[in-house]
């Protein structure tokens, strides 16, 4: 063969690993792509308004663990920083028939409140985010349609080719919860990781949009990847957040106990 034309192959800027798959296809993939067995992060909450240069910022740590039934995770965020946060926790626990148990644990009235589901597509902790999209999204939850491809949205990901896909809440729990009536996904061809979402209310109107960066494989074994870094916007209020992980750990042995009522209630 040609040796200019085995350098062009070997740069392609992206091979179309979805080519001939269905949108359910695809989205099952970028779920095997994030599941990661576990994890542990620290992280940091940054919210302003694009009116308003003020930001205000929150740390803590964060933990994530795939249940017994291998699909559902738990999820522990534990915050640090500022002051009148700090020993704050949120425990969700995903369950298989759409209503997640979300419980926030409040150390200087020592209480723990429950979220209800539909409270939880409110704020998390004063950011853009809501207490669903911290959770995760699970196949089963959507009805898929392949929209369109095309480049990557974003400098990271613009020499990959991506996969436009529709998702439609499966059911109307799945629509209390997250407060959604549709999402719009970019996937990544050659990792099925997704880099762009736009989320639209109950009313049909485009309301949320989430950009992915640095997006790296934290489980090389297994393949499977995170984005360290999401921006997240409400295009209404023009209210938005990041939230940036750093110092990741994957399955370094994180004992099922951490995803207790009673540790959520400890206090270091």
């Amino acid at each position: 063969m040609n040796k200019n034309i085995v350098l062009a192959l070997l740069t392609l800027p992206s091979l179309t690993f979805a080519a001939g798959l269905s949108a359910k296809d695809i989205m099952i993939k970028n779920e095997e792509a994030r599941r990661v067995a576990e994890f542990e992060s620290h992280a940091k909450l940054t919210s302003g308004n694009d009116a308003d240069k003020s930001e205000k910022l929150k740390e803590f740590t964060f933990w994530r663990k795939v249940q017994a039934d291998g699909i559902h995770n738990s999820t522990l965020t534990r915050f640090h920083s500022p002051a009148e946060v700090r020993n704050e926790g949120i425990l969700i626990i995903e369950n298989a028939n759409g209503k997640n148990d979300v419980l926030l644990y409040l150390p200087n009235f020592k209480k723990t409140r429950r979220v209800e589901s539909q409270q939880q597509s409110g704020s998390f902790m004063g950011s853009v985010f809501s207490y669903s999209d911290i959770a995760t999204p699970h196949v089963d939850d959507y009805q898929y349609k392949t929209l369109r491809d095309e480049k990557c949205p974003g400098s990271e990901h613009a020499q990959f080719k991506c996969s436009v896909i529709e998702a439609i809440p499966s059911s109307d729990d799945i629509r209390e919860r997250t407060g959604y009536s549709k999402s719009m996904v970019w996937v990544r061809q050659d990792n099925f990781m997704a880099v762009k979402g736009e989320y639209y209310n109950l009313e049909g109107e485009l309301f949320k949009r989430l950009e992915a960066s640095q997006v790296k494989i934290i489980d090389a074994k297994n393949k499977k990847w995170l984005a360290h870094f999401l921006t997240i916007n409400n295009l209404k209020s023009h209210d938005f957040t990041r939230l940036e992980f750093s110092k990741v750990k994957a399955n370094g042995g994180i004992p099922s106990s951490v995803f207790t009522q009673q540790n959520l209630q400890k206090v270091n």
